[in-house]
């Protein structure tokens, strides 16, 4: 099986960075201050569970989510490409069935 490529979009706002610091196998755990109207890719074994810490607005905002599970997400990205988009509300997920982005998780208060 091809490996996944996951993006990250950062939607959050105007001169908002979204800080994220992701970790599995084989991917490299640097952090990453994604600018926005900017997106950072990884690409993943289909084996993988890519896991992120997130934060934005001075660190306010943050939480940790699974960005990539094969056994959840490979039959909703479309063909091996997941792409996210970060916002205010939480992270979207572009589903390849329903061809359109949709909530899937939600910021913790």
């Amino acid at each position: 099986m091809a490996d996944f490529r996951v993006t990250l979009f950062n939607d959050l706002a105007k001169n908002t960075n979204l800080n994220v610091q992701c970790q599995a196998a084989g991917v490299d755990p640097s952090q990453h201050s994604i600018l926005f109207l900017h997106d950072f890719t990884w690409n993943v074994n289909p084996s993988t569970v890519l896991s992120c810490d997130m934060s934005w607005g001075w660190g306010n905002v943050n939480g940790h989510f699974d960005i990539f599970d094969a056994k959840r997400d490979s039959t909703r990205c479309s063909r091996n490409f997941c792409a996210w988009r970060v916002k205010q509300d939480g992270l979207y997920l572009f589903i390849e069935a329903h061809k359109r982005l949709e909530l899937q998780f939600t910021w913790p208060h």
